[in-house]
Parts: structure tokens; sequence; C-alpha cells
């Protein structure tokens, strides 16, 4: 019987700094600014998809800080599942976020679940949340199943869009956005934005 040489997994490696945004993990100095966004989710709970945990089978919960004002102005977690999995949540403050923040939260962190070892990563998304989906829809993910009227908010019933994701199909994206993430040779303002000066 001849065995066979088990690949090794290259790392992605875009690192946790990206040209806008920087996430930073949960620690005791960031847990005032975590417990902020805590609140401002339990307001509107239909975003924050459920009670955060400073733990996690994959990585930690890391906020999204500003570069050019140090502000912290979202966070980014992981839900554990069964199998490797993990859900993976965003939330932005809309009052503090701009343009393309969301984008390199999503290419970082969901690079970093995958360099921890998460085998699928699954994203649920409210049909109301055009920000995201666009961000799914432009780096070519489509919605795998719809849980139709699946919550109540803002006066209406609203679809629950699921995106699953694996490793393989994950690096493949990476390398199309390659020029644009960190390490690239071209600013994100290719993809919409204004670069940071400085």
């Amino acid at each position: 019987m001849v065995q066979r040489k088990r690949e090794t997994t290259r790392p992605i490696g875009l690192g946790l700094v990206a040209t806008w945004i920087e996430l930073e993990p949960y620690s005791d100095s960031t847990a005032a600014e975590f417990a902020q966004f805590d609140n401002q989710r339990e307001l509107t709970p239909s975003m924050g998809a459920g009670p955060r945990s400073t733990s996690s089978a994959i990585a930690p919960p890391m906020l999204i800080r500003d570069r050019r004002t140090g502000e912290a102005v979202g966070v980014v977690e992981n839900h554990p599942l069964p199998g490797k999995a993990t859900a993976f949540v965003v939330y932005l403050d809309r009052q503090r976020g701009r343009a393309g923040f969301g984008f390199e939260a999503f290419f970082l962190y969901a690079s970093h679940l995958f360099d921890s070892g998460a085998r699928l990563i699954t994203g649920e998304v409210l049909e109301f949340n055009a920000g995201t989906i666009g961000i799914l829809r432009k780096v070519g993910l489509l919605p795998q199943a719809r849980l139709r009227e699946h919550v109540y908010s803002a006066g209406r019933f609203w679809d629950l869009l699921i995106y699953t994701i694996d490793r393989e199909e994950w690096v493949g994206i990476v390398d199309r956005y390659r020029r644009v993430l960190p390490g690239g040779d071209r600013r994100p303002a290719a993809i919409g934005g204004k670069p940071l000066r400085g």
C-alpha cells in the first residue's frame, strides 16, 4: 500500500490590518468597547445574530477599528458549529462606519478563521441588509438557502439568507482580490471608497 503524502494547507495570511481598518481581539482593555456594541445590538437584535461570547472554537471576537481615527466602529465574531464549522457575524455601527470597512473586515476575519482551522464558514443575512448582500454578491457568493419570513423587524417579516463557503472556495476569492488586499499592489479605492492619506 502506497501512502499518499498529505498536502499542507498554505496560510491565507492576510493578517489583521488592512488599509482602512484593523481587527483587535477581545481583551480586558477592549471589554468596555465590546460592551458598547453589545448594548447597540440589543436595540436591534436582528442585526446582531445572538449574544456575543468571549470564547469560540475557532477565533476570538474582534473589534473593527478605524485606522485613521483609532475609533472602534464595529465587531466581528464567530459562533462555533459542529465539525470545525462556524457562523460568521459582522456588526458595523452605521454612524461610524464607511464604505470599504465591511469589505475589509469580512476578508480579514474570514481569512483569519480559515487560517485558525475553520473547515466551513456560514453567514446568515437578513434580506434588508443590502450592504452585506452586496459584498457577498460582489465576491461571487450566492445564498444556499432562504428561510422565508424568518425574522419580524421594523413592522414586517424578512427572509433570512444562508451563505456557506469552504476554504478552497475562499482561497479562490482571495486570490481574485489579492491586489487590493493587504500586501497587494493596488489601493482598495479600486473597489470603491477613498484610501487613507498619510
